[in-house]
């Protein structure tokens, strides 16, 4: 996959990496997947949503540095006082997803991870596995299938909020720590605004089965894994020194409830960078990890020359997720040089003028009716009264056949930039595509346009005149 993204990413570059304009608003909006999959930042799930069509993919590289469920009484005898078990939890994940809809879009993660201990004298349970001392696992781990609704519209420094629903199938390696052979489910809750995020989530986990548990000796019993509830914030600044580069800063803490071997709580506080290649929609993304929750419990080996018993990870990532933003023209041609003037020409004998022939004035086309629809914010969905007017619309071009249609697209004003860029020509369309499909009327017969934000009539600054001014008009002429 890598070798992959290699391959192709330069001639991407090369060919969408430039002749592209990027805004404050275009970086706080652009979208980016998650390692996770889902739209957002590095660990933060976001309200941003792909459009409809739309595919994105990441591939991540990370550590954790985390603490094991404890295991008091359970660890070899030593002249250290007990601490719960740290370890290194690796992953390498990729991970792809769609755009069902503007506000819908579904998406799928697979990692493989890797889980190494340096302790000689201590032990742990890491999703209900025992381990003790020295120790490394790896495999492939639970799939996570994840789905996200939104509710209003986000991103173009706009504000809203989304729902999601996830799981994570029992994929995985089922006889270590990296998987317990029963998957967990949740739902989530997510908000944005402007550069800010903020989501929260709640998981169950269920258990591990005494068949696939090796504790106590003999399994006899299955193990209650704990619930979790997680809590995520992050901010998505754009910085000015590099017009596509984003400052990404994150809190993302993991907190459990229930279960038998109740692990401490991390909190990761990471910060990186996220640099888009121009408006190729692909983003390089880096940072680093420091998990604030164990370094406080345990620092007594904490080096310069072994960071990761500091509690410090990192990341590293290569994303691709589409861009809508407007492509510059190119510059025009230049002049052709102006030939210097020929020489006047001898003036004419004077000829009395003709006599002017009568003027016929052009025929100026009838217009026998006038109507308007209003849309939702950022949205080209035709609502139920918008449908039953197009269907009176229709009925009146079905009396006159002879007659054509003009439909107008507008936006308001905070519509018109970004993703939204077309959204004036979407309404435009919709309203076609309804006559068209719905009633059979002839798409010759239809002209459409869309005119942005540039003739309200009504006051934007207030939310009943940008309602008036999110509309399409649809005049209908006979010849």
């Amino acid at each position: 996959m890598f070798l992959l993204c290699i391959l192709l990413v330069p001639p991407l570059f090369a060919q969408y990496g430039t002749g592209t304009t990027m805004t404050r608003e275009d970086q706080i909006g652009i979208a980016a997947p998650t390692w996770t999959g889902e739209t957002g930042l590095f660990s933060t799930v976001t309200a941003n949503t792909l459009h409809r069509g739309d595919f994105s993919f990441g591939i991540y590289a990370q550590n954790f540095r985390v603490i094991a469920g404890p295991a008091r009484g359970l660890t070899p005898p030593s002249a250290r006082p007990y601490k719960d078990y740290g370890y290194d939890r690796d992953v390498f994940s990729a991970s792809a997803a769609f755009g069902l809809t503007d506000r819908w879009e579904v998406s799928g993660e697979m990692p493989f991870e890797r889980l190494r201990g340096q302790g000689g004298d201590r032990a742990g349970f890491i999703n209900g596995w025992f381990y003790q001392g020295r120790f490394s696992d790896s495999g492939i781990g639970d799939l996570h299938l994840a789905t996200k609704f939104g509710l209003g519209a986000a991103g173009s420094g706009g504000s809203g909020a989304a729902l999601s629903v996830f799981s994570d199938l029992p994929t995985g390696k089922k006889n270590s720590g990296i998987s317990s052979g029963n998957g967990k489910y949740g739902v989530g809750f997510h908000w944005t605004g402007g550069i800010a995020n903020l989501a929260a989530s709640y998981a169950i986990v269920g258990k591990r089965n005494a068949s696939r548990s090796n504790f106590p000796p003999g399994a006899v019993s299955d193990i209650n894994l704990p619930n979790e509830i997680r809590l995520d914030g992050g901010l998505n600044i754009p910085q000015g020194w590099w017009r596509t580069t984003n400052w990404i800063t994150e809190v993302n803490s993991v907190f459990y409830t229930g279960g038998d071997f109740k692990p401490k709580a991390p909190i990761f506080l990471v910060t990186g960078l996220r640099h888009w290649f121009g408006g190729s929609g692909w983003a390089l993304n880096g940072g680093v990890r420091w998990n604030v929750g164990k370094f406080s419990y345990d620092n007594d080996q904490c080096r310069f020359t072994d960071l990761s018993d500091c509690g410090l990870g990192g990341l590293v990532g290569l994303s691709c997720a589409p861009v809508h933003m407007a492509r510059l023209a190119p510059p025009p041609p230049a002049p052709a040089p102006v030939p210097p003037p020929p020489p006047p020409a001898p003036a004419p004998a004077p000829v009395p003028p003709p006599e002017a022939p009568p003027v016929t004035p052009p025929r100026v086309p009838t217009e026998i009716r006038t109507d308007e629809i209003h849309f939702d914010i950022g949205s080209a969905r035709l609502t139920n009264i918008a449908k039953a007017i197009l269907d009176d619309v229709a009925l009146r071009m079905k009396q006159e056949p002879t007659s054509t249609a003009i439909v107008i697209g507008y936006t308001d004003n905070r519509e018109n930039t970004g993703a939204n860029a077309d959204l004036d020509v979407r309404r435009a369309q919709a309203v076609k595509d309804y006559l068209v499909s719905r009633h059979g009327i002839d798409p010759s017969r239809i002209t459409i346009e869309g005119r942005d934000a540039r003739e309200p009539v009504g006051d934007n600054n207030t939310a009943e005149g940008r309602l008036k001014n999110r509309r399409v008009v649809i005049r209908l002429l006979l010849p």
